[in-house]
This record gives C-alpha cells, structure tokens and sequence, in this order.
C-alpha cells in the first residue's frame, strides 16, 4: 500500500478563499507519499498540517524531489525548514544546484531524466515534461513512482506527454495517473502550450488506454488547478469531468494504492 497525500492542488495565481479547510481553499500542488517522499513541497504545507490538524506529519519526511524552477514548485524556505532538525536529501536537475549545495542538513542530488533513483522500497524515475521555465536549459521532470507493486505517474506542471517519456510509459501499467489541469476546463488556449486542458487530459488518458499503459482499474487524477473568482470552483470542476472517469483532487484529498 501507498499513501498519498495531496498538501496542495493549485498554481500560481490561485484564490485562497476564507475557509482553509474549504476544497476551494488551492494551496500550491505539493504531494506527500508515505509520509517519508515529499514532491514541490512549498511554504503552505505547514499551514496545511496547522489547519488539519495533522501535527507531526513532516517529521519523517527525508527525501524531496523538485520538479522544476516555477515558484509555485520550489520553494528554499521551505526546504529549509524541513531540514531544521534532520538532514534531507533534496533530488533536483542541475539548473537548481547552485541554490541548494550551501543549505544546512541538505544533501543535494542531482538528477536527469530517465535516471532511477532508488531510495528504499521506492524507485522513482524522472522523465521530461512538456513544459518551459525561464532557466536555459532545464528540463521540468515529471516523476514515475513504483512502490510495492504498484506505479504511480505525477505529471505536474506539463501539456500532454513528452515524446521520450513516451518510450518508458508505453511499457509499463498505471495503478494512478495524477495529471496537470492547469489550463482549466475551457477550449484551447495558449495556457495550453504549458499545460492540459480537460480535453488534453482526456486526450491523454486515451493515449493510455490504447497502449495498455492504463486500464479501468488505473486511478485518474486531476490536481495543479485553476481557480479564483474567473476560474470555476471544486463543485464546478467535478461537475465537469462526472460523464469521465477523473476525480478531482484537492487540499487534503488523500488516496490509498
């Protein structure tokens, strides 16, 4: 069994509405496994265990991937304070080593896609995004996670599939796809060059179903969401995709594997 524990679900720009607990209330998309792995954790994960009451469940976080420079991904201050009383191992693409060599209690690991990365019972590999940040030459990484017999595939931030990533996810079997939404539930857009829109997400899990990478048991999810006063909220969203086979994620949603 895998936990996973979604500690944020939105992007830059998102609507934080009065009620913290509210699904409406987008933290940045921040995922949590087996309280141990932690992915683009930000500074809002540590409101998210204040609000929920969930003292304690960072303690054992050792290991940090980071998928790419967007501010709504990285976050220093927040690595740090995960690192105040242990050390963390924090795997990011060589475009971010400069701003975590020097950090106290970080071991920093550099990592390219399609190199595995094992860390116990976890193999984790990254694979290129279809995505664009402003440092030359960085990749943005999307992550394949195989734990127990199961694999997990988080592609966040991102537009469709990347043609190498292509290569590895036609041959292997999704338990869960969690998929970006970030250009919302409206036709195409030039925030489509980045990111899905529903119809792209859907596009996507197409593409899955014909190759076998997925099947009706795999677990679809959409996280990396829209919202604020122009962008529809939880209820809307739900009600977009209840004729698909997608749940909508959000702050707090957790899923067992």
């Amino acid at each position: 069994m895998i936990n996973l524990r979604f500690f944020g679900t939105g992007g830059i720009g998102s609507a934080r509405v009065k009620n913290k607990l509210s699904k409406d209330y987008r933290r940045f998309s921040t995922l949590l496994i087996d309280e141990k792995i932690i992915i683009d954790p930000s500074e809002d994960i540590f409101e998210f265990v204040e609000s929920f009451m969930l003292s304690g469940m960072l303690d054992e976080v050792s290991d940090v991937f980071i998928t790419h420079s967007h501010l709504d991904h990285f976050s220093i201050s927040a690595i740090e304070k995960l690192a105040e009383r242990k050390t963390v191992r924090v795997y990011a693409s060589e475009a971010l080593g400069d701003e975590l060599t020097d950090l106290c209690n970080v071991e920093y690991v550099k990592i390219t896609p399609l190199a595995l990365q094992k860390i116990e019972k976890y193999s984790i590999l990254p694979l290129p995004a279809n995505h664009k940040t402003d440092i030359q030459d960085e990749i943005p990484l999307n992550f394949l996670i195989e734990c127990d017999a199961k694999t997990i595939f988080y592609a966040l931030d991102g537009t469709f599939i990347d043609a190498a990533a292509w290569q590895i996810l036609k041959e292997v079997k999704l338990d869960v796809a969690i998929l970006d939404l970030g250009a919302g539930i409206s036709d195409y857009s030039p925030a489509c060059a980045f990111h899905n829109n529903l119809k792209m997400a859907c596009a996507v899990r197409d593409v899955f179903m014909s190759a076998g990478t997925a099947s009706d048991s795999t677990k679809f999810i959409l996280s990396h969401l829209p919202s604020g006063k122009k962008n529809p909220m939880h209820d809307a969203l739900c009600e977009a995709v209840s004729d698909t086979p997608f749940k909508v994620a959000y702050d707090g949603y957790f899923l067992g594997v």
